[in-house]
């Protein structure tokens, strides 16, 4: 079998899970992942709704996802993908940092990306008081006061984590509906240290050398505060992460790719994608999973179909 059948974008949960049903299958797809097999697992401080888990640290759990794919002999090429367009005769021409190549099929996996936030002072303090990962970069803020900004289960969950280990924590909300879950809501709620500020939004931050308060302002009456923080945290949401696709059509105006549910696939034939870069409305590890061995299988089947003709 051509080695080079199925190349997999993105080593998140949904990558991970296609390759190693299509291993299992007898299959040996190709795994491109620019960065850590596990993908946004490594940067979540807990997971809890995953099943036969009580309670996870996402690292960990991303740790295992390697883990499985040495045993299964199955090696990532670490390098980003640069370019995927469709060839004449229907298979996909890759083209990443360190191999080039066409595919039979390829499967859509990379997740998302940071949506740009823009803030008044932002540039002084990026990766200086400004982050985008509560795991990474919080324990440079132990006993000091921090910021999050957000509403979303990732804003809530990361400011669970650092209420145990900074001073204080504030998360500003643009609105007063929350998406996060009850359970990580209730949490930050019971501690001790921590403050919720809806409807509000960040609107500049200061500081001399390093980040030092922050200016936010009611949106309903237009009240400003100022807030001492050492550290401000964007959890503002995501965009599918696809500037490499040159293919046309499978994308939606907010630039989700648009697949098939039953098979994961998109209009185009052989083009899959999986996890959070698809048009969906559930992004969790347990979806991911579930759109990975799907489309995992769906490859299998049309394989051996069309070899059989």
């Amino acid at each position: 079998m051509n080695n080079k059948e199925v190349a997999i974008i993105g080593g998140g949960p949904s990558g991970v899970t296609s390759a190693i049903y299509l291993k299992r299958y007898g299959m040996e797809p190709v795994l491109f992942e620019k960065d850590m097999i596990g993908g946004k697992t490594n940067y979540t401080e807990r997971i809890e709704n995953y099943p036969g888990y009580l309670e996870e640290k996402g690292p960990v759990l991303a740790e295992r996802f390697l883990d499985q794919l040495r045993k299964l002999q199955i090696k990532p090429i670490y390098s980003a993908v640069e370019s995927l367009s469709l060839n004449p005769d229907g298979t996909f021409h890759l083209v990443s940092k360190k191999k080039e190549g066409d595919y039979r099929y390829v499967i859509l996996a990379n997740g998302l990306s940071e949506r740009p936030f823009p803030l008044e002072g932002e540039e002084k303090f990026n990766r200086r008081g400004i982050s985008r990962c509560a795991i990474c970069d919080g324990p440079f803020y132990k006993g000091k006061d921090v910021l999050v900004i957000g509403s979303g289960n990732a804003a809530f969950e990361e400011a669970n984590y650092l209420a145990t280990i900074c001073s204080s924590v504030s998360l500003i909300a643009r609105r007063t509906f929350f998406r996060a879950d009850r359970a990580a809501i209730d949490r930050f709620r019971s501690f001790s240290n921590t403050a919720i500020y809806a409807p509000y939004e960040v609107v500049s931050v200061f500081g001399k050398e390093s980040l030092e308060k922050a200016v936010i302002r009611n949106k309903e009456s237009g009240e400003r505060k100022e807030l001492p923080c050492s550290g401000l945290f964007l959890y503002v949401g995501q965009i599918p992460a696809l500037d490499y696709l040159k293919i046309d059509g499978v994308q939606d105006e907010k630039g989700y790719l648009i697949v098939n549910p039953e098979t994961m696939e998109t209009k185009v034939s052989h083009l899959y994608a999986v996890g959070d870069c698809r048009e969906t409305a559930l992004r969790q590890v347990t979806t991911a999973v579930s759109d990975g061995s799907l489309a995992a299988t769906k490859i299998h089947e049309d394989f051996l179909s069309s070899n059989k003709e």
